[in-house]
């Protein structure tokens, strides 16, 4: 066992109690893709996400706040520093007497432990000749060094009260410090170790103010539905090839497309399309947002090279205002013949709707509702926005490592759901290296979604918020309905239909007390 295991080991056994508020269970550090679950309520996606704790990695760095060391009843001198990142170092030195004890502690086991061709024991051998059997010097003292990290005074309890205990190791025990190992001097160590982090608020979570563009209204779920409409016509109508005009808005083509960052030259990933179908009608959605207007007069057989600029409303927000060069060719140009949208063709579309009139009152209805549940969405995203804004802590490292892990095992099964990726590419994806990339990327994301648990959390406990049990079992049951035969962690799967009820149970309580202006819809 390596000193640093030997350590954790030993600070496990220790007498004191980690603080209760722990948001999720340790789990394996393996990179292991956790089963996905679909989650019906849409405002918990926001906090079904879990917090794990991890094994920090750790790095020689100053200390924010020295604390004057103290010196125990046995000897032991320990002092605490407090280091950036809700990190504290614990600097320990043992008197002599306790490196003289180690020191015969690893002979004496030596002597039994060790065996030999050509020697009945190891009993009557000097301990030189012992210490050959031990990897030379480096060897013993490294034993005798693991022997002392193994008693740690019960005092550095006191200093790790607060610690996440997976975190606790050994960080300066390098191959030259081990070497200087005296056994008639005082030894020094350090052990280092993430903390919970405090929340605070920068303002009041309760009052939050809020502005939420609504998703629609009359005018615009009626646009909606006449575009609608229209698709219907050109489905069940045909295509006429364009003959002696270029391409004008409302036409079809077969377009060839491909599209780069101007300043990087930077290729967008899936943008690439050969022989493709384009309904100038809807290509700021199937292709980018400005290309359709930017090809108009073009004709069949032309490239035209187009500039464009992201608007402000683009996914992924990081391509916000970036400016992109699209390449552009057109082998068929094509007008839609539509079809008469009546009686007939309405029974065709949506039997028993009650003809044309109906089909539009049918459709109606639905965006109405689809425009209801999207502001409902909307207005969850922009409170979830309010509280990061309003908290502050200081985010260990291990919580967005531990975070960037399930952000990227829930995209890999988002990707296989979507049928974008076998199982087995899947298998090839899932690499430490790959994670490791994943999170570097997409840190200030992570750092925001611990930040937004955190402080939910906090909101739940502190209004002393609750979820039924009969509440509970309802939502379990279904989602045990969702797995049907398929394999789970049932252990699991009860602490993220809790998350889910938790988050909902925050929602509600901020749609309560927050001030939310809900704006016209945005054009």
């Amino acid at each position: 066992m390596s000193m640093e295991a030997m350590a954790r080991a030993h600070l496990h056994r220790c007498s004191y109690t980690l603080p209760r508020r722990s948001l999720a269970p340790a789990v394996s550090r393996t990179l292991v893709l956790p089963a996905p679950r679909l989650v019906r309520v849409e405002q918990a996606k926001q906090s079904r996400r879990h917090r794990c704790r991890l094994v920090l990695q750790l790095s020689a760095t100053v200390a924010e706040s020295p604390v004057a060391s103290t010196k125990t009843p046995n000897g032991f001198e320990v002092s605490e520093e407090t280091l950036p990142g809700s990190r504290k170092r614990i600097t320990i030195t043992a008197p002599a007497k306790t490196c003289k004890k180690a020191w015969n502690t690893m002979i004496k086991q030596a002597r039994k432990d060790v065996k030999v061709d050509g020697f009945r024991d190891m009993k009557s051998v000097t301990e030189a000749t012992l210490l050959t059997f031990l990897g030379g010097k480096l060897g013993a003292k490294t034993a005798a060094v693991e022997e002392v990290v193994k008693h740690l005074p019960a005092e550095v309890g006191a200093y790790t009260k607060d610690a996440i205990t997976e975190t606790i190791m050994p960080v300066d025990l390098k191959e030259e410090k081990v070497l200087a190992f005296d056994v008639n001097e005082p030894f020094t160590y350090q052990i280092e170790f993430a903390f919970q982090p405090v929340l605070s608020w920068k303002r009041p979570y309760k009052g939050l103010k809020v502005e939420v563009a609504a998703a629609g209204d009359e005018e615009s779920d009626q646009a909606k539905v006449e575009h609608e409409l229209l698709q219907i016509q050109k489905r069940k109508g045909g295509l006429k090839v364009v003959q002696g005009r270029g391409l004008q808005l409302g036409d079809a083509a077969l377009v060839d497309f491909d599209a780069r960052r101007t300043d990087t030259g930077e290729v967008f990933e899936g943008a690439k399309r050969r022989k493709t179908h384009m309904d100038t009608a809807s290509a700021d959605m199937q292709f980018l947002p400005g290309v359709s207007e930017a090809m108009v007069g073009m004709k069949v057989g032309e490239t035209r090279d187009v500039r464009l600029t992201l608007p402000d409303d683009f996914e992924p927000a990081g391509l916000r205002g970036c400016d992109v060069t699209c390449q552009v060719g057109v082998s068929e140009l094509f007008e839609y013949e539509l079809a008469e949208l009546d009686d007939s063709l309405a029974e065709e579309v949506a039997p028993g709707a009650g003809g044309a009139k109906g089909l539009r009152a049918q459709l109606l209805k639905m965006q109405q509702e689809k425009s209801a549940l999207d502001t409902d969405k909307a207005i969850d995203a922009a409170l979830m926005q309010a509280v990061v804004q309003a908290a502050s802590a200081e985010i260990p490292q291990h919580y967005i490592a531990e975070m960037g892990r399930q952000e990227f095992a829930s995209k890999i099964h988002l990707a296989i759901a979507k049928k974008e990726i076998h199982p087995d590419q899947a298998k090839q994806l899932a690499t430490e290296e790959s994670l490791e990339n994943y999170t570097k990327h997409h840190q200030e994301d992570i750092e925001e979604m611990v930040l937004q648990e955190m402080a939910l959390e906090t909101i739940f406990v502190a209004e002393k918020l609750s979820i039924p049990d009969e509440e509970f079992q309802l939502e379990y049951d279904e989602a045990k309905r969702e797995f049907g035969e398929h394999e789970y962690d049932d252990a699991k799967l009860r602490e993220q239909v809790l998350e889910n009820l938790k988050a909902i149970s925050i929602i509600n309580w901020l749609r309560k007390h927050s001030d939310i202006t809900l704006l016209p819809p945005s054009a």
